[in-house]
């Protein structure tokens, strides 16, 4: 069953299985830093190498801030080819860097995924997409608050309700792509004086802001909060996968995430990493991380997760990326003046 990682570095995979020949030059291995849970991360590789005879060694963490940092710090010797998971967001940034070795791959031509899902330099490429929401622990609200007569939140607005004091939980913006986002979401949906206002009036309710995304939801499942705010498919898989007490809606005025893979320049093994974007683009990848993650495709022969709302029904705020990219060290730097946690 899905396991879903917590906090900070797992212990190295190396995962191994037959495959075709070798038709690469460079050594038959890769490593690969990755920001998606360890299921998705071993049954991806696993396929990967079983289809290319390539061997993956990898380093996952469930916070995409945390590995870009990685990357930052191994500049001058990387030591792996490849960063999967985790927002544009953060990849974007290390292009502008020259952190990131460029690569159009003719597999998403091939597949006809949308050109606003990959760098127009070939930085990077999506894969898959995700969609904040709301999610709410059942259990909590049946006994707290429905003997209340609360209505449950619908908007992002409900979660500033005096009733929520407390027990709101989130991802930070600090080191998740869906803390910044959601940030960068109420600022395109308020205009930023307003939208730091409402931050202010969100956190008198926050209990916690997890360093990682999982975290919000291993709290909420456990009941140390009542609502929160997540991607929409950690929640839906955490109840369909895992049987917790969790409710998944998304809100009108949400945003999403354009789930990321990209090359880092000066890695060891470059052509095999050309060969494992390539491959992200397939459809069986693809197919996994819906199956397991509930995560939007970019293919469009793939089928919309279980339990999701089809990506082209939802209502999105119109989120600017690239003003949110262009301002993510200035938007973090107001966060911890006015937030402070």
């Amino acid at each position: 069953m899905r396991r879903v990682l917590i906090l900070g570095v797992l212990a190295t995979l190396v995962l191994s299985g037959a495959g075709a020949g070798v038709t690469f030059a460079q050594p038959n291995r890769i490593v690969v830093y990755s920001a998606l849970p360890d299921l998705e991360t071993t049954l991806v590789h696993r396929e990967f190498t079983r289809r290319t005879g390539i061997q993956v060694e990898a380093l996952s963490v469930a916070a995409a801030g945390t590995l870009a940092a990685r990357i930052r710090a191994e500049k001058d010797r990387p030591r792996a080819d490849i960063f999967v998971g985790g927002s544009a967001d953060f990849h974007a940034p290390l292009a502008t860097e020259g952190l990131l070795l460029a690569y159009r791959s003719p597999v998403a031509a091939e597949a006809r995924v949308n050109p606003a899902y990959r760098d127009p330099n070939g930085f990077w490429h999506g894969w898959y997409l995700g969609a904040l929401g709301i999610i709410i622990n059942t259990d909590r609200w049946d006994r707290d608050m429905a003997p209340r007569r609360v209505a449950k939140p619908a908007t992002w607005d409900d979660l500033v309700r005096p009733e929520f004091r407390g027990q709101f939980i989130m991802p930070s913006p600090m080191t998740t792509g869906g803390g910044f986002i959601f940030v960068a979401a109420q600022i395109f949906r308020l205009g930023e004086d307003r939208a730091w206002a409402w931050l202010r009036q969100l956190n008198a309710n926050a209990s916690q802001y997890t360093p990682t995304a999982p975290g919000t939801i291993t709290l909420l499942a456990r009941g140390e909060g009542v609502v929160g705010m997540q991607w929409a498919h950690e929640g839906i898989g955490a109840r369909l996968a895992n049987m917790q007490p969790l409710e998944t809606l998304v809100p009108p005025d949400t945003a999403f995430e354009i789930g990321a893979a990209s090359i880092i320049k000066g890695g060891p093994n470059p052509d095999g990493a050309r060969a494992y974007v390539d491959f992200l683009l397939t459809r069986v990848p693809q197919v996994i991380n819906a199956s397991y993650g509930f995560r939007y495709p970019v293919r469009g022969d793939v089928p919309v997760p279980t339990g999701a709302t089809p990506f082209d029904q939802l209502r999105f705020v119109r989120y600017d990326r690239d003003w949110a990219i262009q301002n993510m060290s200035r938007i973090r730097e107001r966060w911890q003046r006015e937030i402070g946690r």
